[in-house]
């Protein structure tokens, strides 16, 4: 019998094939910046997260199994969060872990951010949508502005130059005063 983790763990092990920590030497020993960073893997594979990430990083780098339909995976951990990135052309191509929130950068440079309180933020380069930990939802366009309580009884919507409203108790749609 095959549990569901075996069954994930065996899945794992066709995406992945290694993974090694290297350190990131962004600056040179006279505290120059590099155009690339120096990598050096540290011999007993541990590294101590250094406080200015632009001067030094530890990295984990995961190396696809299959090249061909997977990419490889870089884990920077900074003092203030852990970053995964990779350079896809589809789908996510960075995710940051912080204190607060984990946000993921799409590679239509679409954010989701996912705040500790349950709330997530879409931004776009055409939108921004807000689902507060109340379940009310706010949408942010060129055109409009539109909102709908977390009990879906009333919703409205704004534009340049008009309101509407619906609520339990009626409608309202009407040219905005200036």
């Amino acid at each position: 019998m095959d549990t569901t983790s075996n069954k994930l763990e065996k899945a794992a092990r066709r995406v992945w094939k290694s993974a090694q920590m290297f350190v990131g030497f962004h600056t040179d020993q006279k505290g120059k910046p590099r155009e690339q960073p120096k990598l050096w893997p540290p011999k007993n594979g541990s590294a101590s997260i250094h406080g200015d990430p632009s001067a030094q990083e530890a990295i984990v780098v995961v190396k696809a199994a299959d090249p061909e339909a997977a990419q490889d995976v870089q884990i920077k951990l900074h003092p203030n969060r852990i970053v995964v990135r990779r350079d896809a052309e589809m789908w996510w191509q960075g995710v940051a872990v912080d204190e607060h929130s984990v946000t993921v950068r799409m590679a239509d440079n679409t954010i989701i951010e996912i705040r500790h309180d349950g709330s997530v933020i879409r931004r776009s380069a055409e939108d921004e949508t807000h689902v507060e930990a109340d379940g009310s939802i706010f949408k942010f366009t060129e055109f409009a502005e539109a909102h709908m309580t977390g009990d879906g009884v009333e919703m409205t919507r704004r534009t340049e130059d008009r309101i509407a409203t619906i609520s339990a108790d009626d409608v309202v749609d009407r040219a905005r005063k200036r």
